[in-house]
């Protein structure tokens, strides 16, 4: 029986715009390569907490990924790594039932 997998990812970033947009393009292309290869499905649903960045992030990944599925989240600029991930696990925990993994993802 084929199975497809909910994965929810957790990323948050300040400033980090292409590092954050490398990231996540690695991740897809992963993601293609193996849902090409394997009976077994994955879907991903990222949670990213932009906090506070100048630099665009969190637009440039709305643009470079509009056909995915990926909550921004604005955190207050001081945050930081840690406290970021928690704004972000939490929203995905309002989800909880729908997923089978969590991935905590730093770029």
């Amino acid at each position: 029986m084929n199975r497809i997998m909910k994965i929810a990812v957790i990323l948050t970033c300040f400033n980090r715009k292409d590092q954050t947009l490398s990231c996540l393009t690695s991740l897809y292309q992963v993601l293609d390569v193996y849902n090409k290869q394997n009976d077994d499905k994955i879907d991903l649903f990222v949670y990213l907490t932009d906090d506070g960045c100048t630099d665009g992030t969190g637009d440039a990944v709305k643009t470079y990924f509009s056909d995915k599925d990926i909550t921004i989240l604005q955190g207050t600029g001081n945050l930081f790594w840690a406290g970021g991930m928690r704004f972000a696990w939490k929203e995905a925990l309002k989800k909880h039932s729908e997923w089978d993994f969590y991935l905590l993802l730093n770029d």
